[in-house]
């Protein structure tokens, strides 16, 4: 079965430091008053490309305000948004069953396809939960589209949530398949509202003004000081594979975000194009194991296949795709030195430049297992390149404008980009008391600390009161919900980031299961867990604290459906332990510098992180 993972972002984070994800300055709708205008956008679908939905920029994020069905686009609702995860015209072929993961635990899966009767049936999961199912038919192009609408997203009913294109059904000569040629998705589920007061990356929203007509759709007004410039400088990094430790990339950080200034194959890394970016996707030394067929999906629809394990040449066949299309392919050899071992992949017109360099791949070795071939890749480096961006003077990210391109000159002054406006006064970061969404966990909490617009979690030791937590000692919370899954025996619950739960073995006589956690293929822990308990994974280690819990999962029952043995789980709670970081005075966050870290004294007082401007360097 193919997967297409088309979109990796993590949660509504409206904040500074991913601003780098916006269009140029013609593109950003928050002007330099920190007025965010809803403008009317055309769908990428050339079917619906008479049609226009709102999005909001919020500084450097695109947001969808609600909109009921069939309303005017004035009508939206301005404070309440989703993030747009999905707006292709891409074409995606599937056959009967298969899937196509939207990113985010969104999935639309084929159910059935009747050629005889030109409809396909198609449904809508989050999480693997069924959302809504429609079967379309392709008779006539107005009854091609597929509107999926739900009630309740913030209060609000009737609200288009996903819209589906499809274009044709065929008959292989052994498959069924459907071409789907549209696809829109917000992330409802974790759609806000916002409120006079709140605040985002260190703006305070002061006014909601509502949409009246076409030429004025609404906008949110936002209090900002702004004075200080700010140097964002191309570094130096040397890349976490042991393999590559004598070569270095440049980096540069945006705001909080990690981006690699585009650079050819073998040029100088002061010679890398400071205005042309892409994101830093991965930087690993982690080891894979994979088998002949198998593949690593890293996100944005990026994955690497390995086609063929050749134990006699001693050669593997590996594949780089995007969104379930070739890239390239490379047969590499493990029977040679070092050098040879690593595959470097370069591509051409990359934001109009050729030769760059925009994945590394490192083969340690190939084994003969008892029934399969397996290779262990211990080293991958990949940017977001399909991505990539060309800024201009007078951008504008995340309310500062771009000033000055500075192009590196030797491997001492490798290049910046020098913004204007910071906020001048100084931003506290508390630490708050959170209930779990998981009912079964409703007395209890966990301490939550909003990084400007992230919520992160303070590592807690096991049975230590809230307060106690290392408020500088921070892992992003990656999953709280309390929605209900089902697991086969046997089968996985992808919960992103390379980090999966599986049923190792459902017992219905005993109503027990046997439920084990993976982080990338490996394994972590396991328990033996009866109907309605809970298993809490605590881990050591995690950036030097011990008996850290970091997932949280509820099994509400066990039974049999049809064939299969099926456990049901209520909650699930996770924290990104295998990102968690320390922070310490002098840290720069989305354009601040950590002034001052309060540790917590009691449930009233549970501490905080303080920050000022970020200086001048």
């Amino acid at each position: 079965m193919k997967k297409h993972k088309v979109i990796a972002l993590v949660a509504l984070t409206l904040l500074i430091s991913i601003a780098v994800n916006t269009g140029g300055a013609t593109d950003n709708n928050c002007n330099k008053d920190n007025i965010c205008n809803v403008v009317g956008t055309h769908y990428k679908c050339s079917t619906w490309s008479n049609e226009q939905y709102p999005v909001i920029d919020l500084f450097g994020e695109k947001n969808v305000p609600l909109l009921v069905n069939h309303c005017n686009i004035w009508n939206a609702h301005v404070n309440k948004l989703a993030r747009l995860i999905l707006d292709s015209n891409a074409t995606y072929t599937l056959k009967d069953g298969e899937k196509l993961d939207l990113g985010q635990g969104y999935a639309l899966e084929v159910k059935q396809i009747d050629i005889d009767n030109e409809k396909v049936w198609l449904e809508f999961t989050r999480d693997g939960k069924y959302i809504a199912d429609q079967n379309v038919s392709t008779t006539t192009d107005i009854n091609k589209t597929w509107n999926v609408t739900l009630d309740n997203v913030q209060g609000e009913n009737n609200i288009v949530v996903m819209k589906v294109y499809v274009n044709q059904l065929f008959a292989g000569a052994v498959d069924n398949i459907v071409r789907i040629e549209g696809i829109w998705l917000i992330d409802y589920a974790n759609a806000r509202t916002l409120n006079i007061g709140d605040e985002i990356g260190g703006f305070t929203l002061q006014k909601i003004i509502n949409g009246t007509n076409s030429t004025n759709l609404g906008s949110l007004i936002f209090k900002n000081t702004t004075k200080s410039p700010v140097s964002c400088n191309v570094v130096s990094a040397s890349y976490k594979c042991s393999s590559w430790s004598n070569e270095r990339y440049p980096v540069i950080d945006l705001f909080g975000e990690k981006n690699v200034p585009l650079l050819a194959n073998n040029g100088s890394i002061w010679q890398s194009h400071v205005d042309k970016l892409a994101r830093l996707m991965v930087d690993s030394n982690e080891t894979y194991t994979l088998k002949n067929g198998e593949k690593v999906d890293f996100g944005n629809g990026y994955a690497l296949k390995v086609k063929q394990i050749d134990i006699d040449s001693e050669k593997v066949w590996l594949e780089f795709t995007k969104d379930g299309q070739h890239i390239a392919d490379k047969n590499l050899s493990v029977n040679t030195d070092d050098e040879n071992k690593t595959w470097t992949v370069t591509l051409d017109n990359v934001q109009g430049e050729n030769n760059i360099v925009v994945m590394k791949v490192h083969v340690k070795q190939l084994f003969v297992g008892v029934e399969n071939c397996i290779v262990f890749i211990d080293g991958i480096w990949l940017i977001d390149y399909s991505n990539a961006r060309t800024l201009n003077i007078g951008d504008e990210i995340g309310g500062f404008t771009l000033q000055q391109i500075t192009n590196g000159t030797n491997s001492s002054n490798l290049g910046s980009l020098i913004f204007k406006n910071v906020t001048e006064s100084p931003v506290s970061c508390n630490v708050a008391s959170t209930s779990y969404k998981c009912s079964s966990w409703s007395n209890e909490r966990y301490p939550v600390i909003d990084l400007f617009g992230e919520k992160n979690v303070p590592l807690i030791a096991d049975y230590d009161p809230i307060w106690k937590c290392h408020v500088d000692k921070l892992a992003r919370l990656f999953l709280d919900s309390g929605d209900k899954f089902t697991l086969k025996d046997g089968s996985k619950l992808d919960l992103g980031q390379g980090y999966s739960i599986k049923a190792r073995q459902v017992d219905v006589a005993g109503k027990k299961v046997w439920l084990e956690f993976d982080k990338n293929g490996k394994y972590v822990d396991d328990t033996i867990l009866s109907t309605g308990e809970n298993w809490t994974c605590y881990l050591d280690k995690i950036q030097g604290e011990d008996n850290v819990p970091v997932l949280k999962v509820h099994v509400s029952n066990v039974y049999q459906r049809g064939n299969n043995s099926v456990v049901q789980i209520d909650g699930i709670w996770l924290i990104d332990y295998a990102n968690a970081r320390t922070l310490k005075i002098g840290d720069k966050i989305g354009g601040f510098t950590l002034e001052k870290i309060v540790s917590g004294v009691n449930k009233s007082n549970m501490g905080s992180l303080v920050f000022g401007k970020i200086s001048n360097s």
